[in-house]
């Protein structure tokens, strides 16, 4: 029976790296462009983006968003969050995808946060990262 579920999981295994490596395109991923942010933009999210930002990003991208942070590598160093230059896309959708998933090195050493925040967090910090830094970029017509 093991003949069938170990080439089976080797299967899965490839499908869910190309999957998360897909999220991540330098570039941007038209599938992670089209999806919205589902918190909105009040206050009370942004405030709680910032608690969130502070407790797990701040260390690398720094107090003002600027990727000099405390911890932040050299090289690659962490992107500046308030400029408009967006090297695996602008859109909520996009920045949610790298978050989630990390940005691939070697052009980062972006973790993964899936297993450490909620959903919502994500969002939420997406939204205070917007109130320090580049609007969203307006949508092609």
């Amino acid at each position: 029976m093991s003949r069938v579920w170990t080439p089976l999981l080797a299967v899965f295994v490839c499908f869910l790296l190309v999957a998360g490596v897909s999220a991540q395109k330098r570039g941007g991923d038209p599938k992670a462009r089209a999806i919205k942010n589902p918190v909105p933009s009040t206050p009370a999210s942004i405030t709680a983006g910032r608690a969130v930002y502070n407790m797990n990003c701040r260390q690398c991208h720094g107090l003002r968003l600027k990727g000099d942070g405390p911890l932040a590598p050299k090289n690659p160093k962490p992107a500046d969050l308030t400029d408009d230059k967006w090297d695996h896309g602008s859109s909520d959708g996009e920045i949610y995808a790298v978050i989630w998933n990390g940005a691939p090195a070697p052009m980062s050493e972006m973790k993964p946060m899936k297993d450490t925040l909620k959903e919502r967090d994500v969002w939420n910090a997406i939204n205070f990262i917007r109130s320090m830094g580049p609007k969203p970029a307006a949508p092609a017509k």
